[in-house]
């Protein structure tokens, strides 16, 4: 569900050409997440989802801060040490702390690997080449101080991801293909082993 919500927001950042109409619909979906949930409209997949977790005791707070970091994208190009602080800060802590499924398990050397995983996955998506190597120019900042993550069993998906960044700093630019087989091999290795 957190990869489908985050992905729906990363739509609705890519499809906005109008600022207002892109806060007007990430607006929607902060309105959704504040609401409880027999208030919430039926008939959105994700929603329903939210519904249940939050039914099992699932906390949705973090949710919010990921919906800020996406808020920040709104800001116009290009960007300084302000906005990319901003965007890495809210969407990483957002993204990770709803990962572990409490905010208060994230350490603070995961809090900085949760902000580099942000300006990764921005360089990795972004079509402007001075951002995008921006961004990733912060993250290698970031991984490089930080060390490998520490994550436990339970946050082993996000281990993976920062894998695939940390993989990607050290040979110090943007893989091509994420799907490849060596990183294939990786990634499977990483999900059994925790390596």
């Amino acid at each position: 569900m957190l990869f489908a919500l985050d992905a729906r927001f990363a739509d609705i950042i890519r499809s906005t050409s109008e600022i207002l109409i892109g806060q007007m619909r990430l607006t929607w979906w902060r309105d959704i997440l504040t609401k409880p949930a027999a208030e919430r409209p039926a008939g959105e997949p994700l929603v329903a989802e939210l519904n249940m977790l939050e039914e099992q005791g699932e906390n949705l707070a973090p949710l919010l801060t990921l919906l800020d970091g996406w808020e920040a994208m709104l800001d116009d190009f290009p960007w300084g040490d302000r906005e990319f602080d901003n965007y890495s800060a809210a969407r990483g802590r957002g993204f990770f702390a709803f990962g572990l499924a409490d905010e208060q398990l994230l350490n603070p050397r995961q809090a900085e690997l949760a902000r580099a995983w942000a300006l990764w996955d921005f360089a990795r998506h972004c079509s402007d080449a001075g951002m995008r190597q921006s961004a990733f120019d912060r993250c290698s900042t970031i991984v490089k101080s930080q060390g490998a993550p520490d994550f436990d069993r339970s946050g082993r998906p996000l281990s993976i991801l920062c894998k695939l960044m940390i993989h990607d700093v050290r040979k110090g630019q943007l893989a091509a293909d994420l799907y490849s087989p060596a990183s294939a091999a990786r990634i499977i290795w990483h999900g059994i082993a925790g390596r």
